[in-house]
Parts: structure tokens; sequence; C-alpha cells
């Protein structure tokens, strides 16, 4: 199934466009080394201990797909990391340009709402390996973002384990399918700096949810200006004016320049009139949400601000329900992290050139899996969401180690896939909550410090045996 989504033609193609075709017949022709890589994003939570080895992909691979490698030789690991290195990022990055993208078709229930196609963009970040260039590329946490330097550290802060990247997607809700998706170093870039790399993707007919942290004058501005309308929620610390109190109980406002809002908060200060005069226009809806439990009852207040001014069109309660369609990017995080790449899982390059094409791997490789849900999801005409990813995963690995006799057809094979994920489809999303939380881990021993010099590992082992009858015999 892999191979029908990254085509071999489309991998050729990517090859060829980014001239990374080798000149000598190799074992690992550069083909071969972009489906290793994504071979072991594939199976990099298969060992639930840790990332397989290169041998222990390979071995799995050259069983299957015998058409690609050039020899049943097994290279060795080290050939495998000299073959990336010749490969680079660029091959990886063009295919991830070529397979992104919405999946769903015509307007569906749970793809689309007032015939606007549902996404939304979050960020998080990825642990990589612990080497002077990636710290240097990348930073630590705990390293101010924006405008400071790698060595810099936020007062008092911890530098953290390993460099860490942060990455920002744009995801369609009803699929998960990654629409576009950028990243750079923690320390470097900010979730406000990515989503302004991630305007481009944005297009007339999508309904863009975002949550709190993006909600700004400026951002917004850029935003709504892609033609894209926009459903956001905003800090209860912000003030709106209403201007027009509209049937549904929500209200036209105006979002004013930051300049204009230092002003008006003054005036409000005063106890004078505090009407904005500019701005982007707005319209504010208010609501509460109430969980009931077996352990108590919660009440928390939600804000949102939409470019869709006409109530006829969005109703304010349609407003409300369609905000928490914004965890799907949340899921979308769920699935890569913890059941793609594995659950703390530090990705293996010691090089920035080769975290890059690794986090386009894991991208590529995603979005193959999300479009072989939505094919099951279509056979029965089911939503997505009742199609499981980790099943999904499970029956991909499990179908690129089958070895396949050339009597079989890809329909057939497609089939065979279909219908062993439909046979675990899930059950109709019922109503939960799962508060996020997480437990610290207990840890008895010191912490490794950086600063201070490591003792020398090497020792010698002296056995001796004690004998407390010498020279006696049995």
């Amino acid at each position: 199934m892999l191979t029908e989504v990254v085509a071999p033609d489309l991998v050729e193609e990517v090859i060829e466009v980014a001239g990374c075709r080798e000149r000598r017949r190799r074992l690992l022709p550069a083909r071969s080394v972009i489906y290793v890589v994504l071979g072991l994003c594939l199976f990099s939570s298969a060992d639930g201990f840790c990332p397989p080895g290169y041998r222990v992909v390979l071995r799995a691979m050259v069983t299957r797909w015998k058409p690609v490698f050039t020899g049943r030789v097994i290279a060795s690991g080290s050939a495998v990391t000299r073959a990336r290195q010749r490969l680079g990022a660029k091959p990886l990055a063009m295919l991830f340009e070529r397979v992104r993208g919405p999946l769903s078709g015509e307007p569906a229930g749970w793809s689309h709402a007032f015939g606007l196609l549902l996404v939304a963009w979050d960020g998080t970040t990825v642990q990589v390996a612990d080497s002077p260039a990636n710290g240097e590329q990348f930073g630590y946490h705990g390293q101010r973002a924006d405008r400071c330097a790698p060595g810099s550290l936020r007062g008092g802060a911890a530098r953290g384990a390993n460099p860490l990247v942060r990455v920002m997607t744009l995801v369609e809700c009803g699929t998960h399918a990654i629409i576009d998706a950028v990243f750079d170093g923690a320390w470097r870039a900010s979730e406000h700096v990515l989503a302004r790399q991630l305007i481009a993707a944005l297009r007339p007919g999508m309904l863009m949810i975002a949550d709190a942290n993006f909600a700004g004058y400026q951002l917004w501005g850029l935003t709504a200006a892609s033609g894209a309308q926009l459903l956001w929620r905003v800090k209860k610390n912000v003030v709106f004016v209403p201007l027009r109190t509209l049937p549904d109980g929500s209200y036209l406002s105006l979002m004013p320049p930051p300049a204009d809002n230092r002003r008006l908060g003054y005036l409000r200060s005063k106890g004078r009139p505090a009407i904005p005069d500019a701005g982007h226009p707005i319209r504010v809806v208010e609501y509460t949400v109430t969980i009931n439990t077996p352990r108590g009852q919660r009440t928390e207040p939600f804000r949102l601000i939409t470019t869709l001014l006409d109530h006829r069109r969005a109703p304010a309660a349609d407003l409300a329900g369609i905000y928490h369609q914004r965890w799907q990017a949340e899921t979308t995080y769920s699935n890569v992290k913890p059941r793609l790449i594995g659950r703390d899982t530090v990705l293996r390059s010691r090089t920035p050139d080769g975290v890059i094409q690794e986090i386009y791997a894991f991208l590529v490789i995603y979005q193959a899996l999300c479009t072989l849900q939505h094919r099951a999801a279509t056979t029965e005409n089911i939503d997505p969401d009742r199609i499981s990813f980790l099943v999904t995963i499970r029956t991909a690995r499990a179908d690129l180690i089958q070895y396949v006799t050339p009597a079989t057809t890809a329909t057939q094979r497609q089939h065979e896939v279909i219908t062993t994920i439909l046979e675990d489809r899930l059950a109709q999303r019922r109503s939960r909550t799962s508060p996020r939380q997480r437990r610290p881990p207990a840890n008895k021993y010191p912490s490794k410090r950086r600063d201070q010099p490591r003792p020398s590992t090497k020792a010698t082992y002296n056995i001796h045996i004690d004998s407390q009858h010498q020279g006696q015999h049995a």
C-alpha cells in the first residue's frame, strides 16, 4: 500500500528534480534510500522500546520489495547512514509537497460546515538527537524564542536534555490529513512565526479554527486576507465593545490595532467611553460548557471571534459546537508522536540535514496512512473517525513485510488491506473528557550534567574464586 500512495514514478520524479540521481551503480540507489527512510519511520514505534535499526527494517523490506533493490545483499548500517547523507533532505521535502493536502471531496457532515472545509492549525515539539550540530541549529528547551542566541536561557531555566524542533501543521479536521507543515528550531521560531508561513496554504472555502494563543491583530489580518473564514478562541482578558447585538446572542465588534487598544484601555481605566473607530470587523460568540462526570461537574467559559458575520448563515450555537473540532489538530499530534514516532522517542539523526530529512519522511508516512484511512472510510461511507489509526499502522506494517506472489494484483492487495482495517472499526465516538495531564517519572538516579566532565567508562574486571577446601578432592 505504501508504494501506491508514494508511487515509484513519483519518487523517480522528485529524485530527478532534486538532482540527486546517482552517477554509478550502488547497492542503495536514491530510490531505494527514500523507501528505506520511509520504512524506518513506519516501523519507528513497532518495537515499543526504541526505533528499530537499519538492518532490521532493510531485512523486512527486501522480502517484499525485491524489484526495488538491486540485490539480495543486506546493506550495513554505516552504508545506510552514508546513503542518507548523499540523498539529503530535499527529495523528502519535495515528496511531501506532492502528497500533502486535504483528502475529502464532496462536502460531508464530518468534513464541512456552512459549506466550508474545516481546518485547524497548532504546534508541537519533537526531540532530536543530542549532538553539537543539532544543539546549535535547533536549540534546547529553556531557550528564548525569536530574537536570542542559541546559548541564551530564560532566567534560571535549566537546559533541556535534547534539542527541540517546533513543528506547526495545518490539518483537515475531518480526515486529520496534513494540508501543510513547517518547522524550525524551538528556540528560533515561535508558533506565531511558523503560523505566518502556513497562511499561504489557506484558501477561500475553508473555515480555519485556532485556539487562544494565536489571536492577535496582525496575525488575524494576515490570515483573513487569505480568503479563508476564521473561528478563533480569545482569552478572557481581551475586551471587545459590542457594537450590535444579534438575535442569537452574539454581537458584532471591532478588533482595534495595538496602539488603539492601549488608548482604549486607558480610557476604560478612567471610566470614560472607549469605542473603537477602526479595526478588523469581527463577530463575538460567548458561551459556557458544563461537563458532568461521575467525579463532579465543571463549567468552562469560552469566547470565540469569527469572520462569519451573518448570524443566519452561521448561528452562534453551531459555531460553538464546531469550534471543538479544533481538537482534531491535537488528535493529529497524538497519532504522529506516541503512535507513529513512539512515545518519548528521540529522532535518530545527529545532523540537522538528517533531522529535516527524517521529519519530512514522518510527514509523508503519516499522510500515506491518512490516505489509507480515508479510502477505508469511503468504502463503507462512514466517518474517518471510526477508522483506528493504530490498526491502520499495524496493517500497513504487516502488508509491507508480507511476501506477495506475482499473481497478486495491486487491486487485490488493496482490498485485503482495507478489509482488515474495516474489521476493527471503532464504535461511534461518545462524549467523554480527558484532562491534559502527565505524571512525572520517578527517578532515583542523579541527573547527567553537561558542565561536569564524564568519568572514563573503561574498566578492568578481575574475578577470583575463593576455595575453602584447598587440597581436598571430591
